[in-house]
């Protein structure tokens, strides 16, 4: 059967992740998931910097209803934040999504509230986000299919000053190859590539311009990412993923700032993974701002 093409946000994803996941530099990581008896999922993440400057951690319990499509999630983090959502999903129609959201913050008193929907048919998803409030920013996207093709635009209206920001992008995939170009406000520009080689190897080729000007940022995801030194750049990354016998497998990627990200994952029984990584700065090896990683999740 045909499938619901993606949401916006996960356009591109595969090349995106192959970047991203599986990098944790400067940072020790572990991540706990597990369910209970009464169906109760409870995942755990916690970050520490390796110069001791800073401790971060969160607590998830996820809960599902089937019988009435819910799902009843929960989070804390150290920063004392609170956040909940109840999600409906396919119960009241096939293929739609309606959520609504809310985080609070004891200490400032700060509070909001988001209501969250989404539709996804054989041709088209379609999804969008309100926040309540006075004036509150509205957030619109669609995605449409035809058979490899892949196209979507998104819209983010701020109500209170009637500021528009605008994304858009073009994809084609087939069962080994994706190809992605995506632009923000025609300022910051992504196009990507991923490619399955064989059941071992996974590659990817991205080029980035980041948003012109200071503070500006690169286009990821549908999101606005804060740019490195230079806003304004070209940048041209490679990257790889070997699966190796057995549960590991290696990660390797490099761009034209010659910043090299090595990882290495191997599974050490199951339910356990662990894996180190590090980003090197290739242009001053001898004494450069290099930068490792361990992360050690758990499942059970």
């Amino acid at each position: 059967p045909t499938m619901v093409p993606p949401p916006y946000v996960d356009l591109g994803k595969l090349a995106r992740d192959l970047f991203k996941r599986g990098y944790h530099p400067g940072l020790w990581q572990l991540d706990c998931r597990t369910m209970t008896n009464s169906g109760i999922e409870f995942f755990t993440t916690g970050f520490a910097s390796q110069d001791a400057s800073k401790v971060m951690g969160s607590l998830q319990s996820k809960y599902k209803v089937e019988d009435y499509g819910l799902t009843l999630t929960e989070r804390w983090n150290t920063d004392n934040l609170l956040y909940g959502e109840i999600m409906q999903r396919e119960k009241l129609a096939e293929g739609l999504m309606l959520a609504l959201e809310g985080k609070f913050q004891p200490s400032s008193g700060d509070k909001s509230g988001k209501f969250k929907f989404g539709y996804g048919k054989e041709s088209f998803h379609l999804q969008g986000d309100v926040e309540i409030a006075s004036s509150p920013p509205i957030n619109l996207s669609l995605v449409l299919a035809h058979n490899e093709f892949l196209a979507g635009v998104g819209i983010d209206f701020k109500t209170s000053d009637n500021d528009v920001g605008w994304k858009a992008a073009l994809g084609w995939k087939n069962e080994s190859t994706v190809l992605h170009a995506e632009t923000k406000n025609a300022d910051a520009f992504l196009f990507s590539v991923f490619h399955k080689a064989s059941d071992k190897i996974d590659a990817a080729a991205e080029i980035v311009k980041a948003a012109g000007g200071a503070g500006g940022g690169g286009v990821e995801g549908g999101e606005q990412q804060e740019a490195p030194a230079g806003g304004g750049d070209w940048t041209f990354g490679v990257g790889m993923i070997y699966h190796l016998d057995g549960d590991a497998l290696i990660r390797a990627k490099v761009n034209s700032n010659v910043e090299i990200g090595l990882g290495y994952e191997q599974k050490l029984r199951e339910g356990i993974t662990m894996s180190i990584s590090t980003v090197l700065e290739g242009k001053n090896l001898s004494d450069g701002n290099h930068k490792f990683g361990v992360g050690l999740a758990l499942e059970c």
